[in-house]
């Protein structure tokens, strides 16, 4: 969930680097996702790969969403969070192939609920098992 933020922070505050977002993250490990988890807790290597992973590719990663959407959507019509979620998720899924598909779909699927309703969790699932698929994941 952290990653999504940071990518959101990275999007919206086009003033910060990735590099400065890190570097922030690594600083400020005892800030607390959550209720029941604190920086300290993440894999920091992990992290840090699965957001520089994304933005390395976030063109092509915004290709894949893009031929993923109805005719008559566009990826700039998506909320910013479900875009960050899509291109981390996408970015599990193509380039971190280490971690089995479903553990990833299942990942940002929880995610997503964090963050919204049903209609939206089903549109992300669907969109990223779609990626799944075509990649013979």
């Amino acid at each position: 969930m952290y990653a999504v933020q940071v990518l959101f922070r990275i999007i919206s505050e086009k003033k910060l680097s990735v590099d400065e977002l890190i570097k922030e993250s690594r600083v400020n490990s005892e800030v607390f996702i959550s209720e029941n988890l604190s920086l300290f807790d993440i894999d920091q290597d992990f992290f840090c790969k699965l957001i520089m992973v994304t933005k390395e590719n976030c063109l092509k990663i915004d290709e894949i969403i893009s031929n993923n959407l109805s005719d008559n959507w566009k990826v700039n019509r998506l909320d910013p969070v479900i875009i960050c979620i899509l291109q981390l998720g996408i970015a599990e899924l193509l380039y971190l192939t280490d971690i089995p598909p479903k553990v990833v779909l299942n990942e940002y699927i929880e995610i997503s609920k964090a963050f919204f309703q049903k209609n939206e969790v089903a549109f992300v699932n669907g969109l990223l098992n779609s990626v799944a698929n075509a990649k013979n994941l």
